[in-house]
């Protein structure tokens, strides 16, 4: 056998107990590596809490260590650091609770503010700076506006006020209060970034959430504005387009006018 089939055998072994050990191992040998395995997976599961202590208290302990074997399993870490392990585990929750849709957005949440916390750094553009990028525009070159979005900036739907979550599961944590959390009476759009040397998030309409979503997969912004147009009239996506833009700027979100 190979070093890479030896290889390959070993780590298949350390993710499925079914998986065969060599045939040459003897007790000792097998011993030894029954708890190397059980070190291994429980080093990646606390990994896991340590991502995602929020969801950890929101789920309890046991359907956590559960869902975090079922995902290691199924999506071990490929990565040279331990905080890839997390990578997916937000949908990994969404197939086991698919009945409680505040798991996987809590779980997502935690994901994305930590990709946030340590994306590339870049100063945002902000007002003075989208004046004089748009000084010399005319109708048709607002209508052809593309935006970069900073490096982080992460958008999902959520059914669920993540805020409210966040606060109940942290320093003095309501685990009761925060299972009990009614949903939000419609979806609305949840806005991961990072501000300064800290991550955060916020909640927005979700109208807004459709227009950031476009101009996030390269739209221009008079698609966007044709969009909340055929979403809310003239007159109401008129507003809110330009209230929207400003938002994005005074909240760092934008990087650049393309």
């Amino acid at each position: 056998m190979t070093l890479a089939a030896q290889q390959s055998q070993f780590i298949q072994a350390l993710m499925s107990d079914d998986a065969p050990l060599p045939e040459h191992w003897q007790a000792r040998e097998r011993a030894g590596y029954a708890i190397y395995r059980n070190a291994y997976r429980a080093r990646l599961i606390d990994t896991l809490q340590e991502t995602y202590p929020r969801t950890a208290l929101l789920v309890g302990s046991e359907a956590f260590g559960a869902a975090a074997t079922h995902h290691l399993i199924l999506h071990p870490p490929t990565g040279w650091t331990l905080d890839d392990a997390g990578k997916g585990f937000a949908e990994t929750l969404e197939n086991l609770f698919p009945q409680d849709r505040d798991v996987c957005e809590l779980a997502w949440t935690e994901w994305a503010m930590q990709s946030a916390f340590t994306a590339a750094d870049i100063t945002p553009l902000d007002g003075p700076g989208m004046v004089t990028a748009t000084q010399s525009f005319d109708d048709r070159a607002w209508q052809d506006l593309r935006l970069r979005f900073v490096p982080g900036l992460r958008l999902r739907q959520v059914h669920h006020d993540c805020r409210a979550l966040w606060k109940l599961l942290g320093a003095e944590p309501n685990i009761a209060a925060a299972r009990d959390l009614a949903p939000l009476a419609e979806p609305q759009g949840c806005v991961v970034w990072r501000e300064g040397m800290r991550a955060t998030f916020t909640l927005i309409g979700l109208a807004e959430m459709q227009a950031l979503a476009l101009m996030m997969d390269g739209a221009s912004y008079g698609a966007a504005c044709d969009h909340l147009v055929s979403l809310l009239g003239e007159a109401a996506a008129l507003e809110l387009a330009g209230a929207m833009l400003a938002r994005w700027l005074s909240s760092g979100w934008i990087a650049a006018v393309q």
